[in-house]
């Protein structure tokens, strides 16, 4: 199947898309990796708690107690929550004093025994501070109300600690299911105890904290987590769509490449293999195929000559044969154009075409002549053969118009095989240009 050499694609094309294609996929894998990794981050429960780390459900009721408080005081007072492990709770100081004080709030909490300790400190101001004073800043913890602009002075009146079960603490778990009404509901109350040796009290303890607020500040960290993995998920999956579709059209160009050299390139193929090989095995197929339709144009032409030299004969049969039924045949024959079966008709009746004359028996051989020759030469050779048989006989004329046969027949035969391969390397020619 020849082409023009405008149909072709340029082959230096493909030289860049090997590397662009190695690089496409070697970016997919990672993609596809890292995918496989934040998928397994997210959804698998226990990886995913591991990488959000623990749960801080005491931390959590001590931030939303301080915020509660703020807001209480419309954040008038500072407010300081901290951790504290080793806390006792009891550090609360007797005084009477009757002066002018600002209250100040501390909320201490503990994990490993699920306690919140709320410290009422009070700072003196028009009398020097008692020696039983701890000093407070901004430095101890987070601050949820008034700032503290330097480091004060104050004195602990009020501790109130509560101490939680770990039933009501696994109830702040995200992924805990919450159904209501809870059951055991008298295992999830709080232990509380207030130290006050003034024995005074405060209204912030009648403070109600709802356990969604806190759920969701547990859940932050966690939330913040999964996020980013979302966020992380998104980015490779558009990077691996991208990558795809990079891959992607330089498949449509190789396939539409190797399209125009009659060669199929499959999605394996374009995978597993070199794109230089791949471009190599499309030319081989492309000159094979080439050398295939001319070995089929050959075939063809001898075939097509060898009917049209039967049918010639065998028209001459039909009027060298002197029976009507067998003319009939012969015309039969003709019809169906089989090569095969003109041929051995052809042998059947030729004896009966032998009772001619020399004359005509010499006219059928040199009829044979007209299809290698034209009619200039036929005529010369018609000429020469009837002086032939007028002076030295019929066998010399005949052995004339055989000899003269088999000349005419072999220079044809070369003329069309010169012509065949004139042909071969007029298409070749575009072949060998995109090779190099």
């Amino acid at each position: 199947m020849p082409h023009s050499e405008s149909n072709l694609v340029d082959p230096t094309q493909i030289r860049p898309w090997q590397p662009q294609k190695r690089v496409c996929l070697v970016l997919i894998k990672w993609m596809l990796a890292l995918l496989a990794v934040c998928l397994g981050l997210r959804f698998i429960p226990i990886i995913n708690d591991w990488i959000s780390g623990p749960a801080e459900p005491v931390k959590a009721i001590a931030q939303q107690l301080a915020k509660a408080v703020a807001t209480a005081t419309n954040k008038e007072n500072p407010v300081i929550v901290m951790p504290a492990e080793n806390q006792t709770c009891q550090n609360a100081q007797l005084d009477s004093s009757t002066d002018d004080y600002v209250p100040l709030y501390v909320i201490a909490y503990s994990e490993r025994s699920h306690s919140v300790c709320l410290t009422t400190y009070v700072h003196f101001l028009s009398r020097a501070q008692p020696p039983n004073t701890v000093t407070l800043s901004e430095n101890m913890g987070r601050n949820y109300g008034y700032p503290l602009p330097a480091p004060i002075k104050a004195v602990p009146l009020l501790n109130h600690l509560t101490t939680y079960p770990q039933q009501y603490l696994s109830l702040m778990h995200w992924r805990t299911k919450i159904r209501f009404p809870l059951a055991y509901a008298e295992l999830l109350k709080a232990q509380t105890r207030q130290y006050s040796p003034n024995g005074n009290s405060s209204n912030i303890l009648d403070l109600e904290l709802r356990l969604e607020d806190m759920r969701a500040t547990v859940a932050e960290r966690h939330n913040a987590v999964n996020h980013a993995l979302f966020t992380a998920l998104s980015c490779f999956s558009i990077l691996s769509l991208i990558l795809a579709g990079w891959a992607w059209v330089i498949f449509l160009r190789l396939k539409q490449y190797c399209r125009s050299y009659g060669f199929t390139v499959s999605p394996r193929m374009y995978l597993q293999e070199n794109l230089a090989a791949v471009r190599d095995r499309a030319h081989r197929y492309h000159f094979i195929q080439q050398q295939e339709a001319q070995e089929r144009l050959r075939a063809q032409n001898v075939f097509k000559h060898s009917i049209e030299e039967a049918r010639q004969r065998l028209q001459f049969l039909i009027e060298a044969v002197p029976d009507e039924n067998t003319r009939v045949e012969i015309r039969s024959c003709l019809e169906r154009s089989n090569l095969e079966e003109m041929n051995a008709v052809y042998q059947q009746y030729q004896a009966l075409a032998g009772q001619k004359t020399h004359e005509e028996k010499l006219a059928l051989l040199l009829e044979s002549l007209k299809l290698y020759c034209s009619q200039e030469e036929f005529d010369g050779y018609h000429n020469e053969a009837f002086t032939l048989l007028r002076e030295s006989g019929f066998r010399q004329a005949r052995d004339f118009s055989v000899r003269a046969h088999d000349e005419l027949r072999q220079r044809f035969k070369r003329s069309v095989e010169e012509a065949a391969r004139q042909e071969e390397k007029d298409t070749r020619q575009p072949t060998g240009t995109d090779g190099e």
